[in-house]
């Protein structure tokens, strides 16, 4: 498979045809990314929820989960998703996959949006470190990383300047090789000033 994103799924929307909800609190969504994460379990070696739940925003606006598939299950999880929920898939590839799950909300009805990225066993913790974010937070590694001497490349890991890969593995690996303390997921926010 390319890096292409296509979709498999003969049904697929576009996201523009559909009330996709925002600014939900985190603790009506929260749940359904725990049920999904129940639902994928049989395919997956390891998934987390990352992203604005995983940092306790009060405000979401979609759930993101890092999942490490069992061999050749990839597909699985996203047809598991589909088919319990009643998902409709905005695209799929080979590292990401994002659907549209319906949801009743405070708002009302409409869809909220659900973000798969896929990660290898060795890549998990740089992915599921970048994919919690915030993106202020992402920005800071990065520029401790340049520092360093080295880059924060978000699909890799923390490389060094001869291209190989320093820390990966685990998010606790990557705060080390950057000569920090593990930054909890809530403690993840850069506020300006």
């Amino acid at each position: 498979m390319t890096d292409k994103q296509v979709s498999l799924f003969p049904d697929t929307i576009p996201s523009d045809t559909l009330k996709i909800l925002h600014d939900l609190d985190r603790s009506e969504v929260e749940p359904l990314a725990y049920k999904i994460l129940n639902i994928i379990e049989p395919f997956v070696e390891k998934a987390q929820i990352a992203g604005s739940i995983r940092r306790y925003r009060g405000k979401v606006n979609d759930i993101d989960i890092v999942v490490q598939p069992k061999p050749q299950c990839w597909i699985n999880i996203i047809k598991e998703v589909r088919s319990e929920f009643d998902a409709i898939t905005e695209k799929q590839g080979p590292k990401l996959a994002t659907l549209y799950v319906p949801f009743m909300s405070q708002q009302g009805g409409g869809h909220v949006q659900l973000d798969l990225f896929r990660a290898e066993k060795n890549t998990y913790g740089i992915v599921l470190l970048v994919r919690t974010g915030s993106i202020k937070h992402n920005v800071y590694l990065c520029n401790l990383a340049l520092n360093k001497g080295l880059r924060l490349q978000y699909s890799q890991g923390l490389v060094d300047q001869s291209g190989q890969i320093v820390a990966a593995k685990t998010e606790e690996e990557v705060f080390a090789a950057l000569a920090l303390p593990f930054i909890s997921p809530q403690d993840r926010e850069i506020k300006e000033g």
